[in-house]
């Protein structure tokens, strides 16, 4: 019996926002579950799902984003958004809410 394992397709945009945080001295790990990344800065944990702008999230990680109750996870779609998310100021984008739930992740505020 053989396992089919598939490749996780990342994001476009997961590469791009890994360098910008690693060159602001955050600690950055690929992930495959339940969120994109682990990353480690100024002594916090954060957890990241990357999403393309207008990328919506799956039934499971709805269900993730509702049910955690650790420290902050957060979807971003940007470098700005990842950097403002873990406190560095760039390009005075500024960001919402650090915990959000998930109606808000998929952009339908809860329609």
């Amino acid at each position: 019996m053989s396992l089919n394992r598939h490749a996780k397709c990342r994001d476009s945009n997961e590469a791009e926002i890994i360098l910008a945080l690693r060159k602001h001295g955050a600690s950055v790990y690929q992930l495959d579950r339940p969120v994109d990344l682990l990353v480690g800065y100024d002594r916090q944990t954060y957890l990241l799902e990357v999403k393309q702008p207008g990328g919506k999230l799956t039934e499971g990680q709805c269900d993730f984003f509702d049910e955690w109750r650790g420290g902050i996870a957060s979807v971003v779609r940007s470098v700005e958004e990842a950097l403002g998310l873990i406190g560095i100021a760039h390009r005075g984008v500024e960001v919402g809410p650090r915990i959000m739930s998930s109606p808000w992740l998929d952009g339908t505020g809860g329609d």
